[in-house]
């Protein structure tokens, strides 16, 4: 019988699939970095000017720069796990798909025989 004409998928687009979302994941999460290192770098060369707009209680310092670090970082990381586990169900998927083929081939072979 041809597996081929029996499923509705096609094994090596799940893998394309599950490999591009690996590749856009890493490059999301390097890009997050590399916008976390660019906002980093800004404040500090304008260190002396940011440090007189903050407020003068802890509180509200930690909080303005919760807000400046939490986009790239959270955002990048985000992407990042969500692409990662796309990926990871797919091949899981496709382990739990072609487990079954293999169980109903070797009961097809013992009724043959």
């Amino acid at each position: 019988m041809d597996k081929e004409s029996t499923t509705f998928h096609n094994e090596n687009a799940v893998f394309r699939i599950a490999m591009w979302s690996n590749i856009v994941a890493w490059i999301a999460l390097v890009l997050s970095l590399l916008m976390f290192v660019n906002t980093m770098y800004s404040i500090t060369s304008q260190w002396a000017m940011i440090s007189q707009s903050l407020p003068p209680e802890i509180l509200g310092k930690v909080a303005a720069f919760a807000g400046v670090f939490s986009e790239p970082i959270l955002g990048g990381v985000f992407v990042f796990l969500v692409l990662r586990g796309l990926s990871q169900g797919l091949y899981l998927a496709m382990d739990f798909y072609m487990d079954d083929e293999d169980v109903e081939d070797e009961v097809e072979e013992t009724e043959a025989e």
